[in-house]
C-alpha cells in the first residue's frame, strides 16, 4: 500500500519581480499583536537502513513536518517490509499525527509489527514503539517506550523484557548483535523532540540477511513540538545538486533545513571539492543557517556558498545565494532573497553575467544558465543562484540554493 502522507509540502509559487530588496506584507490589521503558535512535526519509520548500502530506505512510512495544524494526522501499513530483498518484519503499522486535547498540544508517533524475523538466527513478536511530546502549562513534556510480546535468538527465549532496560545489547551469532528499547529526548529553547526505536541490528559479520557493516531499525518513531511562538521558520540550503531526467544523481551537498530554528546562533556546514560523476567538478561549499524564534519574533536566513563549478570547457566563479524571512510581534511579514555569481567563461572568451531575476544565457552546444532563479510567495522564498542546463548530458544542476519562510 501507498503511503497516505496527510501533509502537504509548503509550495513557493510566483516569480520575484526584483532581487535583494525586502518585501514586507502585513498580513493582521486592527490588533497590535498574533496569537502564538506551535510547531509539529513527527514520524514513524516501519524500517530505515542507518548505514551502507542494504538497498532499502525508510520503509512503511507515515510523516508530517512543519506544520502549525493540530489535526495534521498520517497512517500507513504494509504486509511485509523488506531489506536487502529480505523479509524482516511483518504486518507493520505506522501512525503519526498531532493534537491539541487535555493533554495539551503535542504529536504522538506509533510503529507495530506483528513479527521480526531472520530465519532461525532471531524471532520478536508483538513489537511497538511509540512516543509523545507535548506542552502544556508552561512546561514540555515528553513519553517513549518499547514493549515486545517475545524475543528468541537462535531459538532461546529471551527473559526479562517487562522490565527491559533502554539500550540493552544482546549478541546475534551469525548477524553479530542487537540493541533493544532505545529511548530518549531532547530539549532547547525552542521545543523538544523524543524518539523511540524498538530493535536495531546490527551485522558486523558476514550473513545472508543484512550487509556487514549495516544498521537496520526496525520501528523508529520520532515526535517533535516547539514553544508557543510568533511563527513557525521553515527553509533550507545546499551547494549543489544534479538530476538526469527528473531523478537524483548527486543529492544536495552541505544540506541544511530547520523546522524550529537555531535559538539565534549560525550554524555552518561544508565539504571540500567534490566530482558529480561524468557532470562536473565543484570547488569547496558551505552553507549557513540562522534562526530564532519566540513569541515576539520569528527570523530566519539560510546562505550558500560554493568556490566554482567546471562542466567541461564552461568555467564558473564563486557563487552564492541568501534567502530570508521574518515575522514581527504586530503581523508585520517580510521575505527576501539575493545571488551572485563572479564569472562565467568557456575557454578563453569571458560572458558577460546578467543580473536580473530569471535571466537565461544560451552557450551553443554546451549549456543553458539560468541566473538568479527566484520563487516566491508572500511568507516564502527561493532562490537558486544558478541552474545549468548541461545539453549532452541532459542534466539539471542547481548551484547555490537558498530558501527561507515563516507558517503561522
Amino acid at each position: 500500500m501507498r503511503p497516505r502522507i496527510g501533509y502537504k509540502k509548503l509550495a513557493a509559487v510566483g516569480v520575484a519581480a526584483v532581487v535583494g530588496v525586502a518585501s514586507t506584507i502585513a498580513l493582521t490589521s486592527g490588533s497590535a499583536s498574533a496569537a502564538p503558535v506551535f510547531g509539529y512535526s513527527g514520524y514513524s519509520f516501519g524500517t530505515d537502513v542507518q548505514a551502507g548500502i542494504a538497498g532499502s530506505g525508510p520503509q512503511v512510512i507515515s510523516h508530517i513536518g512543519c506544520t502549525t495544524d493540530p489535526s495534521r494526522k498520517s497512517k500507513n501499513d504494509l504486509a511485509t517490509a523488506n531489506v536487502n530483498k529480505v523479509a524482516l518484519a511483518k504486518s507493520v503499522t505506522t501512525d503519526t499525527h498531532a493534537f491539541n486535547d487535555k493533554r495539551g498540544n503535542g504529536v504522538t508517533s506509533t510503529a507495530t509489527a506483528a513479527d521480526v524475523k531472520l530465519g532461525s538466527l532471531l524471532s520478536i513478536t508483538g513489537v511497538k514503539a511509540t512516543t509523545t511530546s507535548s506542552y502544556k502549562n508552561g512546561k514540555l513534556n515528553y513519553s517513549a517506550e518499547n514493549t515486545y510480546a517475545s524475543v528468541r535468538i537462535g531459538g532461546i527465549p529471551v527473559p526479562g523484557l517487562v522490565n527491559i532496560k533502554p539500550g540493552t545489547k544482546l549478541a546475534v551469532p551469525g548477524i553479530g548483535y542487537l540493541v533493544l528499547n532505545r529511548v530518549g529526548a531532547h530539549k532547547t529553547a525552542s521545543g523538544i523532540y523524543s524518539y523511540a526505536q524498538a530493535i536495531v541490528l546490527h551485522a558486523n559479520v558476514k550473513n545472508q540477511y543484512i550487509p556487514e557493516g549495516v544498521d537496520v531499525v526496525v520501528l523508529k518513531v520520532r515526535a517533535e513540538i516547539t514553544n508557543p511562538a510568533i511563527a513557525m521558520v521553515v527553509g533550507d540550503a545546499y551547494g549543489t545538486q544534479a538530476n538526469v531526467n527528473n531523478l537524483a544523481k548527486s543529492g544536495p551537498t552541505s544540506y541544511q533545513a530547520t523546522c524550529q530554528g537555531t535559538q539565534g546562533k549560525t550554524e555552518r556546514v561544508a565539504v571540500g571539492e567534490l566530482s558529480i560523476p561524468k557532470v562536473a567538478y565543484v570547488g569547496a561549499v558551505y552553507t549557513t543557517k540562522y534562526g530564532d524564534v519566540s513569541k515576539d519574533k520569528a527570523a530566519v536566513e539560510f546562505t550558500s556558498h560554493v568556490a566554482g563549478v567546471k562542466v567541461g570547457n564552461l568555467s564558473i566563479g564563486a557563487i552564492e545565494s541568501s534567502a530570508s524571512a521574518w515575522k514581527t510581534k504586530d503581523g508585520k511579514v517580510g521575505v527576501t532573497s539575493s545571488s551572485n555569481v563572479v564569472s562565467v567563461k568557456v575557454g578563453n572568451k569571458v560572458y558577460d553575467v546578467p543580473n536580473k531575476p530569471n535571466t537565461t544565457l544560451e552557450i551553443p552546444g554546451i549549456a543553458k544558465l539560468t541566473f538568479n532563479q527566484v520563487m516566491r510567495q508572500s511568507r516564502y522564498i527561493s532562490v537558486n543562484a544558478l541552474v545549468i542546463d548541461v545539453y549532452s548530458l541532459n542534466t539539471k544542476v542547481v548551484v547555490g540554493h537558498s530558501a527561507a519562510g515563516v507558517i503561522g
